[in-house]
């Protein structure tokens, strides 16, 4: 009957929510853990022991507030893949990728998937802010420092690319785009056969657009961003407009963690390689 479908959904759904903590516990446990990482954890949700029918329905959703929302690709990766075989693309890709997830790490941000090759992370996800303005402004600036790094380590990971005469070009490197916003957003457990993890809502549509309208190695982000993170960081560019489809105008700010290095208050390069001349038809969209 439908009533007792609806018991038996809200039964799964506290199992979930019991996950949920377990998540929980398990990220903040394994943050504190010296040499251990905390890749994935909380990405896929176990569902062992549980008996879970076949349901249209969500087995866990909640609203989240203040969250920051990391959003990367690889520029002109298109272009790049064509060039490399599948083995070469993939072991990019997990070099890059090892790369952000020992970052998430250092600057203590939650890692949500990988699309291709966008990478998506966030902070203040799953933390108990409370409302407490400087615990928000701390998650921003740590998703800041976790921006700029991103962009050095990319610089740092090489494409595995060969000319015709099987000459490898060691000095050509990757380089992303980094879009970034703070927001709402809803976040839940979907799936039957692997549950997952998943957020979704306009803070994330933000930061993918956000990403997709700069220039390489450069982080955009909203003015909300950019009011939030305040003083920590100087270097921001003047205050752009751009229009985006289905959001109208919005209040943007660039920043160079390349350039202006120099002058980082937050996260900084070390070593880089610039993208060799000899690969940048390939590099550039």
């Amino acid at each position: 009957t439908e009533a007792e479908s609806d018991t038996d959904l809200r039964q799964r759904q506290r199992q979930l929510r019991g996950r949920k903590r377990e998540i929980e516990s398990r990220i903040r446990l394994m943050r504190n853990m010296e040499g251990r990482s905390a890749e994935n954890v909380g990405v896929i949700v176990s569902t062992e022991g549980m008996e879970l029918a076949p349901t249209s329905r969500a087995l866990y959703a909640e609203n989240v507030r203040n969250v920051c929302i990391i959003f990367t690709d690889i520029v002109g990766f298109s272009k790049i893949s064509l060039e490399l075989s599948p083995i070469k693309v993939m072991n990019m890709l997990q070099d890059l990728f090892n790369r952000f997830d020992n970052l998430c790490d250092v600057h203590g941000v939650m890692k949500l998937e990988t699309i291709g090759d966008a990478y998506l992370c966030a902070t203040n996800l799953l933390e108990d802010d409370d409302g407490d303005e400087d615990v928000v402004r701390d998650a921003a600036i740590r998703a800041l420092g976790m921006a700029k790094d991103m962009i050095c380590e990319a610089r740092n990971a090489i494409i595995p690319y060969h000319d015709k005469s099987g000459r490898s070009f060691d000095d050509c490197t990757l380089q992303i785009r980094v879009g970034i916003h703070v927001g709402d957003i809803t976040c839940g457990v979907l799936g039957q056969r692997v549950p997952k993890f998943t957020t979704c809502g306009t803070a994330v549509n933000m930061a993918a657009r956000m990403e997709q309208t700069i220039k390489p190695s450069m982080i955009r982000a909203t003015q909300d961003f950019h009011d939030l993170v305040g003083d920590a960081e100087r270097n921001w560019s003047e205050k752009q407009s751009i229009s985006l489809k289905n959001m109208g105008t919005v209040e943007t700010y660039l920043l160079d963690p390349i350039n202006s290095s120099k002058n980082y208050v937050i996260g900084g390069c070390g070593r880089s390689r610039s993208v060799s001349d000899s690969f940048l038809s390939i590099q550039c969209d």
